[in-house]
C-alpha cells in the first residue's frame, strides 16, 4: 500500500513539471481541495513579461535609409543611424530589409521604419540573463520607454533610464532604483520633474503591470 502511494505520488509530480515545461508558467503551488490537488496555480497578480515579435505591429508606409548595428543598450536589437540624421532605437529585423524602431506595443505604434543600407550582422536573441525591459506599462495606464538619446536626464545625481508617457516623469538607472524585482509584481520608481525648478519632489511608488523584453 505504501509503495503505491509513493508511486501515485511521483507520478503526479512528473505531470506538473511536465505542465510547466509546456507552458512556460510560473507554478507557486499545488492548491488543496477535499479532493486532492487540482494542478499547478499561477502567480496572479504578478507583472507580466512579454516577448515583443515585431510582426505584431502593423507596418506600412515607406522606409527610411539607415546604417543599423547591434544596440549595446537593448541587447538583442540594433541600433540604426539614420541618413536623414539622427538615430532609432531599439530595432527589430522584419526580415531581412526593413527593421521597425522605437515600438510602442501598448499604442501598436512605432517612431520609424527603417531599410539598412548595409548588411546586417547577425543579433543573437537575448539569454534571460541579458533581457532588457526596453519597454513599462505601469498599472495606472502610464507607459515608459527606454532612453537611447544623446541627451541625459539627470534627476539627484542619477540618469533617467526611462522616458514615461506623463509629462516630466521618469525611471532612473540602476538596480532596484529602475525596477524592484524582489517580488512577483514588481515596482518601478517614478521621479516627476517641476518644469519651473527642474527639481523633483521624489520618488513615487509604481506597480508594474507588463514588460517588453526582445
Amino acid at each position: 500500500m505504501r509503495r503505491r502511494f509513493w508511486a501515485a505520488a511521483v507520478s503526479g509530480l512528473i505531470w506538473v513539471l511536465a505542465l510547466v515545461a509546456c507552458s512556460g508558467r510560473a507554478v507557486v503551488g499545488v492548491e488543496q481541495s477535499g479532493e486532492g490537488a487540482v494542478g499547478p496555480q499561477e502567480i496572479k497578480n504578478a507583472t507580466e513579461v512579454v516577448r515583443f515579435d515585431p510582426a505584431s505591429l502593423p507596418a506600412s508606409g515607406d522606409a527610411v535609409p539607415g546604417a543599423c548595428v547591434e544596440s549595446a543598450t537593448v541587447p538583442g536589437t540594433y541600433r540604426c543611424d539614420l541618413e536623414a540624421g539622427g538615430a532609432a532605437e531599439p530595432c527589430f529585423a522584419l526580415g531581412g530589409t526593413r527593421l521597425l524602431c522605437s515600438p510602442n506595443p501598448t499604442a501598436g505604434t512605432y517612431v520609424a521604419l527603417v531599410s539598412p543600407t548595409n548588411t546586417l550582422p547577425s543579433v543573437a536573441p537575448s539569454s534571460p540573463d541579458r533581457a532588457v525591459e526596453f519597454f513599462v506599462e505601469l498599472d495606472s495606464g502610464t507607459t515608459c520607454g527606454i532612453r537611447t538619446g544623446p541627451e541625459p536626464v539627470i534627476i539627484g545625481g542619477v540618469a533617467a533610464r526611462y522616458d514615461c508617457s506623463e509629462p516630466y516623469a521618469y525611471i532612473l538607472e540602476g538596480g532596484q532604483l529602475t525596477l524592484d524585482k524582489s517580488a512577483p509584481l514588481w515596482v518601478a520608481a517614478v521621479y516627476t520633474l517641476d518644469p519651473a525648478t527642474g527639481e523633483s519632489s521624489g520618488k513615487t511608488p509604481a506597480d508594474v503591470r507588463r514588460v517588453w523584453v526582445p
